[in-house]
């Protein structure tokens, strides 16, 4: 790690000369075409959405073309195959493995964006039970809640990861014998997965389910319905407004912080190669766009609402944790530092999903962050 901080931040140093095209309102002499992902939620479309109302991507000659779509999956499509349909997105955790992952048409982190509490397990109510009567669940009332249980998710994303995070959090509860196990008929999501026992009692049967068809899933009665559920914003927002049986069972809150892990950008490693400079504008501007983000979060949220066509309050506070000026510099101060924690956490968790056989990027390869570094120290 302090070998990559201490090339990143030569990088930096060397760079500094140069000017910052985006300030004071310069731009270059035509406007350069980026296609962006974003996803629909408050933390997947604010930071860009600041970016083209409040002009810093146009300060920096960038003609944004965005590309609002409902999960990950979805988008590293768009970004690996041999003809790109997007150059650089927002991604959660649950598709961090394509970063990692050596084969076809290669992308890179490039930015950290925030940490997410956008992931909830929702459950109809009676099924899990406060037995403290305080009016929160804990440890033990999950773990009663989930064992021999069927949970649905959408397991490719940032949702399979956060329950796997969740179930190790309630496991260091309880003995190996009597700890909860997953099983599931996707075998990637269960990649580098060894269960603690297998017991059939313990056993939590994961079924992949689209996050957008949860509402109705959950609305429904009898043999179809999906009664436990782990889904990522904007969607248990949706759920606990307008089923009045279904209530939040747990939140980031559960997990430690050596499990909590951001949501970043990535980029085609092709197009950033051969853009250097754009991608330092887009990065430059992307970083520019956050900090506002950080001191404006609900007018934020109103701007992420209209780039992804979602009626007003759909997006909420509480969903992402948006790091500020103050953050990122601590974050980055030294090798040790909280930031390069998280990335390497993301990088930890991911690395078990990478296709077998494959050998991944070490995490230098995967993290093209130099850009991201000279702007926390050379921009407000």
């Amino acid at each position: 790690m302090k070998k990559t901080y201490m090339v990143l931040m030569f990088l930096f140093v060397t760079a500094v000369g140069s000017q910052l095209i985006w300030a004071g309102g310069q731009r270059d002499s035509g406007m350069t075409r980026v296609n962006i992902g974003v996803h629909a939620n408050g933390g997947g479309s604010s930071a860009v959405a600041i970016a083209i109302e409040r002009g810093y991507f146009a300060a920096v000659g960038i003609d944004p073309r965005v590309t609002v779509v409902e999960s990950g999956p979805v988008q590293m499509t768009a970004m690996r195959t041999d003809n790109p349909t997007m150059d650089i997105g927002f991604i959660g955790s649950g598709v961090a493995w394509n970063a990692i992952d050596t084969t076809g048409n290669s992308v890179s982190f490039v930015f950290l964006d925030s940490l997410s509490n956008s992931e909830r397990l929702l459950a109809r109510r009676g099924i899990f039970q406060d037995r403290n009567g305080n009016g929160r669940f804990d440890h033990f009332d999950i773990h009663a809640g989930l064992r021999g249980r069927t949970v649905f998710m959408e397991v490719g994303t940032t949702s399979g990861i956060w329950f796997k995070n969740l179930l190790d959090a309630i496991n260091e509860n309880f003995a190996p014998q009597d700890q909860l196990w997953i099983h599931s008929e996707d075998a990637a999501f269960l990649a580098g997965y060894t269960p603690p026992n297998t017991r059939p009692e313990n056993r939590v049967n994961v079924v992949n389910f689209l996050n957008a068809n949860i509402p109705a899933g959950m609305a429904t009665a009898g043999a179809q319905a999906v009664d436990i559920a782990v889904a990522f914003a904007p969607v248990p927002s949706t759920v606990l407004r307008g089923i009045v049986d279904v209530e939040e069972v747990a939140d980031r809150s559960f997990l430690s912080d050596d499990r909590v892990v951001p949501a970043t950008f990535v980029a085609g490693t092709r197009w950033l190669e051969a853009n250097p400079e754009l991608a330092r504008n887009f990065i430059f501007a992307l970083y520019r766009a956050v900090i506002w983000r950080s001191e404006n979060i609900e007018e934020s949220l109103r701007k992420a609402e209209r780039l992804a066509a979602r009626p007003v309050g759909t997006f909420e506070y509480g969903t992402h944790f948006f790091p500020g000026a103050d953050d990122f510099r601590e974050w980055f101060a030294s090798p040790d530092a909280a930031g390069f924690g998280f990335l390497r956490a993301l990088y930890n968790t991911s690395v078990p999903r990478i296709p077998a056989g494959t050998m991944p990027k070490t995490f230098e390869q995967a993290f093209d962050l130099a850009n991201m570094l000279q702007a926390i120290q050379g921009l407000p």
